[in-house]
């Protein structure tokens, strides 16, 4: 990584990565295409395009953390294309961070599962494997510290708790702050720092390039997002106004 420390790396950035190697696989936009403000990134880019505004959005809210915390973000575990969204370390312990992002959506938290407009989704058991992971990193370091698997929600229009989870904790990304540092206190500060500093090393993980070009692509990719949701809002509302142009000459005076 070039030096880079861990808590350089930017929230997203694997998922940024897949955004940007898609978008650069699929056919560019006709001039058609961009006049009505077709969306710029293909159906396969779309979901991990959200993905990444989500984990950005959760990143951005852990860098209030108050002091004596240490956030990890886009953490390359294992030996695949495997990664943690967010690794938080702090005086409540360690938490593994799963970011999903369901704009409009409505979610309902059993015991064992969690459904997405009903559909059943293994968050809970992969957030549980995450955490795993990082149990078994710590206790190859000697560090004993609780680590706690957290499932963060962002966007969902409804998110109903039926039952309380038994092996993770599931929140909306506006209470996360609040609710970490509320947890009560379970390590020293030595153990924090011993912690943070495994978490820190890019040689306790999978190794991976530097992301600055990928930042700079992914910016590029958003800001053409949005160029295009304007686009296609001015065509809805000249439509709009076509129509209310057309019934003026026929309503009563």
């Amino acid at each position: 990584m070039s030096g880079q420390r861990m808590r350089d790396r930017a929230p997203g950035a694997a998922v940024m990565e897949q955004v940007v190697r898609l978008h650069a696989q699929a056919p560019p936009r006709s001039t058609v295409a961009r006049a009505l403000g077709r969306h710029p990134l293909s159906d396969d880019a779309q979901p991990w395009f959200a993905g990444a505004l989500g984990e950005r959005e959760v990143g951005a809210s852990l860098s209030r953390l108050p002091q004596g915390w240490s956030a990890f973000h886009a953490v390359p575990v294992g030996s695949g294309d495997a990664d943690v969204d967010h690794l938080v370390v702090g005086p409540g312990g360690v938490f593994v961070i799963n970011t999903k992002h369901h704009r409009g959506a409505a979610l309902t938290v059993y015991e064992r599962s969690v459904l997405v407009n009903g559909v059943k989704q293994p968050y809970l058991r992969n957030s549980d494997l995450e955490a795993s992971r990082i149990r078994g990193l710590l206790l190859r370091a000697g560090i004993e510290a609780p680590v706690e698997p957290v499932i963060v929600v962002v966007g969902a229009k409804e998110l109903r708790m039926r039952q309380k989870p038994r092996r993770a904790a599931v929140l909306r990304s506006e209470g996360l702050v609040r609710w970490l540092s509320r947890r009560p206190g379970r390590l020293d500060a030595e153990t924090v720092a011993r912690a943070a500093a495994l978490f820190d090393d890019p040689a306790t993980w999978r190794p991976v390039a530097p992301t600055d070009d990928t930042l700079e692509r992914f910016g590029a990719i958003e800001r053409e997002v949005r160029s295009a949701h304007w686009v296609r809002l001015g065509w809805i509302l000249a439509g709009a106004l076509g129509a209310v142009a057309v019934a003026l000459p026929f309503l009563p005076h």
